[in-house]
């Protein structure tokens, strides 16, 4: 239950040396989205109805993967069922519908089933309710039975598991909240993982601004269940996408394809940095960028994954002349000088 400081002797030369070490890249630079990935740690999105809370967090898994080789697991009952959440990650890996008029080519379809089946495992438990205990139990099964290591897993929604209070909460939402969160931070650093949780916000009161209404970007405060995900948060962030026309503390006005990250809380340090950052969503290749000054898009990095299925640029096709060009011109021409004919003589082709 404790260390003394020669106990934990590599670790500190490890900061002396290296300093804090930040999480795994989710592909944009630091300058642009400071936001990693550690394991042995939490994160919470939280958001308004959407707002974009699983699409964001599906690209990041996906950038993950394709960077980093990670495997993740997710129970996500209002994405859909297990089918359904499949397609879903297929089509952001590919960037093109699963289905649809306009589906993703068969080659792409099977290109991309073998991509997310390799790096992702849904759980599906149909009509049976799952505790947040049940649920770790049932990781660490898929991992035994199928010879996985998870290096993240994903619950989404919160409210979607089961609530079970023992006697310890006295019957206190506050105290079960702090109880289960615990256990979840607690989870993630025994096991090495990086576990996620996505929550709603509580109501908000309806503000009018120009004659829009709108609700306002939520605090770490807001969070459904109160204040408690704030103080055992280690990595929240805050999804907020702006009403079209509103503008910024700049004046800008924010654009329609606009979502606003906010990172309320940042532990340990050196995962990510306080701030709000605006990306944008790409419906047609369903990703998300994040737009410069100038208009330049930049996409996350994917690594190897860069440009596997961009459009192919159509065929160059060269298409004979009739007009034969003439090879000889400018060439000396060998003239017999014996042969006077020859000094008047030329081909046809030079005319």
């Amino acid at each position: 239950m404790y260390k003394r400081l020669e106990d934990t002797r590599a670790d500190l030369d490890g900061l002396y040396s290296k300093g804090l070490q930040r999480g795994y890249s989710v592909g944009w630079d630091w300058d642009l989205l400071p936001y990693t990935i550690k394991m042995g740690t939490t994160s919470y999105i939280a958001a308004p109805p959407h707002q974009g809370k699983t699409e964001f967090w599906f690209e990041i898994l996906i950038n993950l993967s394709c960077l980093h080789k990670l495997k993740h697991i997710i129970f996500s009952p209002e994405t859909g069922n297990a089918s359904e959440i499949y397609a879903e990650l297929c089509s952001k890996f590919i960037g093109k519908p699963y289905y649809g008029k306009y589906q993703m080519s068969g080659s792409d379809k099977v290109y991309a089933e073998m991509f997310i089946n390799e790096h992702f495992v849904i759980i599906d438990p149909s009509d049976e309710d799952l505790t947040i205990e049940q649920y770790y139990k049932l990781v660490d099964q898929i991992e035994s039975e199928q010879g996985i290591t998870f290096h993240t897993t994903t619950i989404d929604p919160w409210n979607e598991l089961k609530e079970v209070l023992l006697p310890e909460d006295m019957g206190r939402e506050d105290k079960y909240l702090s109880r289960i969160l615990g256990y979840s931070r607690k989870n993630a650093r025994t096991k090495n993982r990086h576990n996620c949780i996505i929550n709603h916000v509580r109501d908000q009161q309806t503000i009018t601004e120009n004659g829009i209404s709108y609700n306002p970007i939520p605090t770490a405060r807001d969070f459904a269940g109160g204040q408690v995900w704030f103080r055992k948060g280690m990595l929240m962030s805050i999804l907020w996408r702006p009403p079209y026309g509103l503008t910024n503390l700049e004046g800008r006005p924010y654009k329609e394809t606009e979502t606003i990250i906010k990172i309320a809380k940042s532990k340990p340090k050196g995962v990510s940095k306080n701030g709000m950052y605006s990306l944008h969503f790409d419906i047609q290749n369903i990703k998300y960028y994040i737009e410069t000054a100038g208009g330049t898009r930049i996409y996350a990095d994917r690594g190897e994954y860069n440009n596997k299925t961009k459009a192919k640029e159509p065929e160059q096709i060269t298409i004979e002349s009739a007009i034969k060009p003439n090879l000889a011109f400018d060439k000396p021409v060998e003239i017999d000088n014996n042969n006077k004919d020859d000094w008047f003589q030329t081909s046809e082709s030079e005319f």
